[in-house]
């Protein structure tokens, strides 16, 4: 006779007895850290190649976005979709923060936030919709890299 377990409900039982032992928690300042510089979370780990890699090929789709004349995301009351694009530009970090700061100067910067502040960009230019679409991306990329750092710090990815 077989015993009560299958091999496959024993593997199952020591892969979930695994997870549990070895929960990591995550430091949030790693994880800050890691959104507010492109390729810094990678950094810190000790992944310098990883790093300088994110950190580099997001801040090149920033730049090229802004070279083309895209517009920041920043909220607008009248467009709720508006949110989701000023999401995507904030995980830029410091580059978000930075351009905003560039475009509507310091007191500019605190007196409208959230609503009127200036995202830049030229709708009349040929690049525009480009543009927003690169530094939609840069952001999202960011966002991702920083999910990256919490799996390499949990141990759940090398």
């Amino acid at each position: 006779m077989t015993s009560g377990k299958s091999g496959k409900g024993r593997a199952a039982e020591g892969r979930s007895q695994k997870a549990d032992a070895t929960k990591v928690k995550v430091p949030p300042a790693l994880l800050l850290a890691a959104w507010f510089v492109p390729g810094l979370g990678h950094w810190i780990l000790g992944k310098r190649t990883r790093a300088i890699v994110f950190g580099v090929v997001i801040a090149s789709a920033f730049i090229t976005g802004v070279l083309l004349n895209g517009e920041l995301g920043t909220p607008k009351p009248e467009n709720p979709f508006s949110w989701m694009a000023a999401f995507a530009c904030l995980g830029n970090g410091v580059l978000y923060l930075g351009r905003l700061l560039w475009l509507n100067g310091l007191g500019g910067l605190v007196s409208s936030i959230p609503f009127s502040l200036q995202g830049g960009g030229d709708p009349a230019a040929a690049g525009f919709a480009y543009g927003n679409t690169f530094l939609y991306t840069a952001g999202l990329m960011n966002l991702l890299t920083v999910l990256d750092v919490s799996d390499i710090s949990c141990g759940e990815k090398d």
